[in-house]
């Protein structure tokens, strides 16, 4: 029996190829996270340091600039990077599903307030929501991350932290995750979920709420020639803002998370 040949036209290739609602957010948003963690991973590094009472050679730096030349000198400019692999990760999973997950929010709460999309009140309610949903995803690469970070090289291991840990650090975040699953448990890679995920919630509130604020001040400003197109350059200007606001109203809480993370690390 012949068999039937099988073609596609011009418009089949191009609903097959054509993406979906949730693809080009999902991917633009993971890849966004990603150039982040890559371009903010040094200074996250000398934050966790900074906040897990890290030491080297039994000192402890007395700032960040200190703690900066410290690790270079000591480490290396590669220490900057360390877990950069679970950050890569939680930023790519964060930042891909958060503005999905916001927006259904906003969805959710305008229709059954009878109120506007655009209502301030509800941007930032549903940037809350949002951010503390995500925090149980990310928590665990969060330790794993932390934990990468404040542990001191093995030949400065007994000198920086004193603990068991420390003299013998994790040479992989796999190691590192088995580690803490070994000693206290599945539940020890979700150690401080509560503080995760009341800042994310909290600095999400305050970074969607701020970009909006920003966009509508950029439309108050320019008046009748006011567009809803805004140039990169806008763009990236009111970013930076809302990630401001976020790190303003959340660091103490980031601050608690780090100091409890290490320690259960520390543990492992």
């Amino acid at each position: 029996m012949a068999s039937t040949p099988i073609s596609f036209n011009a418009a089949d290739l191009m609903l097959l190829s054509k993406p979906s609602a949730w693809t080009v957010p999902f991917a633009a948003g993971g890849i966004s996270g990603v150039c982040a963690a890559l371009v903010g991973q040094p200074f996250d590094t000398i934050k966790v340091r900074m906040q897990t009472g890290f030491k080297i050679a039994g000192r402890a730096p007395g700032g960040a600039v200190d703690c900066l030349k410290m690790t270079v000198k000591h480490e290396g400019a590669n220490a900057l990077f360390k877990g950069l692999g679970p950050q890569l990760g939680s930023q790519f999973l964060a930042t891909a599903l958060l503005f999905g997950i916001q927006d259904g929010f906003l969805t959710t709460f305008a229709r059954a307030s009878g109120r506007s999309r655009g209502d301030l009140g509800l941007i930032s309610s549903a940037g809350f929501c949002a951010g503390g949903i995500l925090a149980v995803i990310t928590c665990p690469m969060e330790l794993i991350k932390v934990g990468i970070q404040s542990a001191a090289p093995p030949a400065l291991g007994a000198g920086a932290r004193g603990g068991a840990l420390a003299a013998a650090p994790a040479a992989s975040s796999l190691e590192l995750a088995v580690g803490v699953a070994r000693k206290v448990g599945l539940r020890g890679l979700y150690t401080g979920v509560g503080l995760t995920s009341l800042r994310c919630a909290i600095g999400n509130a305050a970074f969607f709420g701020c970009f909006e604020v920003c966009t509508r001040l950029d439309r108050a400003n320019a008046g009748a020639a006011a567009s809803n197109h805004r140039s990169t350059v806008k763009n990236a200007t009111y970013g930076a803002i809302a990630g401001t606001a976020y790190w303003l109203v959340s660091y103490p809480i980031d601050l608690l998370k780090s100091q409890r993370q290490s320690r259960v690390v520390q543990k492992g």
